[in-house]
């Protein structure tokens, strides 16, 4: 049964790093397309639209990260 324990406990944490890593990249790729969007070749009216997509995903992103642990508990015995 530790063993059960300890695997679930490093799944945690592995799902737990991906989706904290998603939502910085996220959050990073909203900065860089809000500061340099028309340097990387988008339209001028699309810079803010694309910047705050990416915002929404990181935002949404670490919803997901709190839900998962919260589901992630009522699952453990």
């Amino acid at each position: 049964m530790d063993q059960i324990t300890h695997e679930r406990d490093r799944s945690l944490r592995v799902v737990q790093i991906v989706f904290a890593i998603l939502a910085l990249l996220s959050l990073i790729a909203a900065l860089a397309v809000s500061v340099r969007g028309i340097d990387f070749g988008l339209p001028e009216t699309s810079v803010q639209t694309i910047a705050m997509a990416f915002l929404a995903v990181g935002i949404l992103d670490t919803v997901l990260l709190f839900v998962w642990e919260r589901i992630f508990q009522r699952m453990q015995p």
